[in-house]
């Protein structure tokens, strides 16, 4: 039985990439998903607290208060997604050294009449140049799709809480964005 280390490189997948990368900075990009995730919502209930215990009842004490953790949620949420940006390009620098390591071991394995028929440059371009996009996506590739639904589900069950019938009618128009928008584009 062959293990992941034992597979042939051409015979992996972009996910065996994705999932054997640095399980730490893995971790850490998921703690640091699920906050900003939490972070975006704060904004949403401080505004509606803004609204309705400091405008509505005209008690202005609050409104200081309110403004401090709105900012801070927000200075919060943009320094994550600072932290995030540089996880993602760890991951994916990390991911594009380890494919390096086994393209350059796979070249060195080929027999000598490859090299007499195939241009240096094109080895040396194989090995700077296409992986770097590989790599880049490695990076990105569970940390964007995790966010956005993560997001869809935070903001989902956020309207759904505050107005369980206004919060339906709301996400009943995602299933006709998703055919139809794909379509027009």
């Amino acid at each position: 039985m062959t293990t992941k280390k034992d597979k042939p490189l051409l015979n992996r997948t972009l996910f065996d990439w994705v999932l054997r990368g640095k399980r730490l900075y893995q971790i850490l990009l998921l703690v640091a998903i699920l906050s900003i995730v939490f972070l975006r919502i704060v904004p949403l209930e401080i505004q509606k607290r803004l609204v309705n215990d400091v405008l509505a009842s005209g008690d202005m004490s609050r409104l200081f208060m309110y403004c401090m953790v709105y900012l801070g949620a927000v200075l919060l949420a943009s320094g994550l997604k600072f932290v995030i940006n540089g996880l993602q390009t760890l991951i994916g620098e990390h991911a594009t050294a380890d494919m390096r390591r086994e393209m350059y071991r796979h070249i060195l394995s080929l027999p000598l009449a490859f090299f007499r028929k195939t241009q240096p440059g094109t080895v040396v371009t194989s090995l700077v140049n296409e992986l770097a996009t590989t790599g880049t996506f490695v990076g990105v590739a569970v940390a964007i799709p995790l966010v956005n639904i993560l997001s869809l589900v935070a903001f989902a069950g956020y309207l759904i809480w505050l107005n369980p019938l206004l919060g339906l009618v709301t996400l009943s128009v995602y299933p006709f964005v998703l055919v139809v928008v794909p379509k027009v584009q």
